[in-house]
């Protein structure tokens, strides 16, 4: 559509163009008073020899209607004494009273003397004029060239999208062969300029979950080897222990008592290894993301949450500061999910934070959204415990799967979390 009104101005602009252009020209050349005066002269000469042939004399004077009226635009009177005996029909129907010239028909310049047949003198006024001929002609030709100049831009804006047309057809290729870096090109905002926009959002989604899908297979190949070496030593210890435990292959209760107890430590080992298993699966499994959500009062659930684990923080021998702001309004959450978010972040300060510096705690209402962040310096004995990470992914699809956010942050021995939910 956009193209066919470029095209129809175009040709509007040219019709008006050659439109002014000709009457210019007309009325310097066929409507000039040159032309007009040469083109009297020569029809006066063709009414002297009319005249002759026809035997017009003062009694027949009305066959000159048939020389006025055979096609040629003229105007003609005749006088004889100085009593007008003929005048051309033509002027008498008043068709030339619509003509856009100063009509003076009987000026000096304009008379000639025409000799009748019988001898008779008599003054002859004849006027030339080139009527709409030309004008028609002049008109039509500017609707030719009007018409040529919206082909001409039509055809150039058809060519201009069939060119992006095959642009996009050869960048699907491109896709198509694999290559979803390459970026389409979008062009314009009208159904191509859609469809492309449309098919870089796909390429986009694709190149996203494949990138997900390489992340999960790679966290999968990581897992499945870092259990199976852990897993290895505790089992095969307590393998050894239960073995020397049946066939009683210890020296006193004591020894017994000593192999119960490093059974149960590899047991424990075990389990610790089984929960973080399960804590993988709650990262990478889309299946909680269906369970249900409920209302709760912000400021209540914030007191409870983290004025908890800053006493437990306390009583563990951390030095806690809290500022913990009035939240006004309330989260729509699902209690579990997020508890278990919380629980993971309270168990890295246990695990990672230096008992030696204060933990800062601090949340309040900003932009709709509730925020907390977590500041604590990293314990020197932080690198020589096992870390997968996957507490911190746990919190980070959690908090997003509430319409929240996630953040880390570790600089010069100082670790930072800031979180966001949005408040009701």
């Amino acid at each position: 559509m956009g193209g066919v009104l470029l095209s129809f101005l175009a040709a509007v602009l040219v019709f008006a163009l050659f439109g002014i252009v000709g009457s210019i020209i007309l009325e310097r050349t066929v409507y000039g008073r040159a032309f007009t005066d040469q083109m009297a002269d020569s029809q006066f000469s063709a009414l002297q020899k009319y005249v002759e042939q026809e035997a017009i004399t003062p009694h027949n004077l009305h066959r000159l209607n048939a020389w006025c009226s055979r096609g040629d635009q003229v105007y003609l009177t005749v006088y004889i004494d100085g009593v007008i005996r003929y005048e051309s029909p033509i002027a008498a129907n008043g068709e030339l009273e619509d003509e856009d010239f100063d009509i003076s028909f009987e000026s000096p310049d304009r008379e000639y003397a025409l000799r009748l047949n019988d001898g008779t003198q008599a003054q002859a006024f004849l006027y030339y004029y080139a009527g709409d001929t030309y004008h028609y002609w002049a008109m039509g030709l500017s609707g030719l060239l009007a018409f040529a100049a919206f082909s001409v831009c039509f055809i150039l804006f058809v060519h201009w999208k069939l060119r992006y047309v095959k642009q996009l057809k050869g960048e699907l290729d491109i896709l198509a062969g694999g290559d979803l870096h390459y970026a389409v090109t979008v062009k314009g905002e009208d159904e191509l300029g859609e469809l492309a926009k449309g098919i870089e959002q796909m390429r986009r989604s694709i190149l996203t979950h494949q990138e997900t899908e390489e992340q999960m297979r790679s966290a999968n190949s990581q897992l499945v080897t870092a259990m199976s070496h852990d897993l290895r030593t505790p089992l095969t210890s307590l393998l050894a222990y239960l073995e020397l435990m049946e066939r009683g292959k210890y020296d006193s209760e004591e020894q017994l008592q000593h192999f119960t107890q490093r059974s149960l430590e590899k047991c424990l080992q075990i389990k610790s290894m089984a929960d973080k298993l399960f804590a993988y699966f709650l990262v990478y499994s889309y299946e909680w993301e269906t369970t249900e959500v409920e209302t709760a009062d912000a400021d209540s659930l914030f007191q409870q949450f983290w004025g908890e684990y800053a006493f437990s923080l306390e009583n563990s021998g951390f030095t806690v500061h809290c500022a913990f702001e009035e939240l006004q309004g309330a989260l729509r959450v699902n209690m579990e999910l997020l508890r278990r978010a919380f629980d993971n972040l309270y168990s890295n300060l246990l695990k990672y934070a230096d008992p030696t510096q204060p933990i800062e705690i601090s949340y309040g209402r900003k932009d709709g959204q509730v925020r907390l962040t977590l500041l604590n310096h990293i314990s020197p004995q932080r690198d020589k415990r096992e870390s997968t990470s996957i507490g911190l992914s746990t919190c980070r699809r959690v908090l997003q799967h509430h319409g929240g956010s996630f953040e880390t942050k570790e600089d010069a021995g100082i670790f930072q979390v800031g979180l966001a939910l949005p408040l009701g």
